[in-house]
């Protein structure tokens, strides 16, 4: 949970890496968009800190009830640095980052991390010791791997069929 930046202390400071704002996560699909490029220098202070296969989920309202979340992919030199209002989860060797993403876009565990919010209206986010308090179901790695394709399947089957009745629309237009 909130990996320590001493992770990327000794790379140097012109290294390029991946910058995310929160703008960037996308609430619909769950995904980032890792394009925007910075000097570690620029970003290593004053900046979240996540690696490859992180998990980003959003501290702060409205994004956090709206579902913004992401896996942390692609990025430059597998390092990521974004917006202070992620909190960042780390698979270990009981889970796949996949597994932790579904659990924490799930509408239920959103609804109970408002709950827990703090600070004045407007301004709320979710303290850290929700999310380490949090129980997480872990079901065996192949079992993980089963649902997450499962519902990534289902996933893929919504989005066409949308995509399709946009086509339809369009076409009567």
């Amino acid at each position: 949970l909130n990996p320590k930046k001493r992770e990327v202390a000794n790379v140097e400071d012109d290294t390029l890496v991946s910058f995310v704002p929160m703008a960037r996560v996308d609430d619909v699909l769950g995904t980032m968009d890792v394009s925007e490029v910075k000097k570690l220098k620029d970003v290593r202070k004053g900046y979240t800190y996540f690696a490859e296969n992180d998990v980003v989920f959003a501290k702060i309202t409205p994004c956090m009830e709206n579902g913004k979340s992401a896996i942390a992919r692609n990025l430059i030199n597998g390092i990521g640095f974004g917006t202070t209002e992620f909190h960042v989860l780390r698979s270990g060797p009981l889970t796949i980052p996949e597994w932790l993403h579904l659990f924490v876009r799930h509408r239920e565990f959103r609804e109970e991390a408002k709950k827990s919010m703090y600070g004045a209206a407007g301004q709320q986010r979710v303290p850290v010791d929700f999310l380490r308090e949090a129980t997480i179901p872990v079901p065996p790695l192949a079992e993980q791997r089963k649902i997450v394709a499962r519902i990534e399947e289902l996933t893929h089957r919504a989005e066409e069929a949308r995509k399709l009745r946009q086509a339809a629309v369009d076409k009567v237009r």
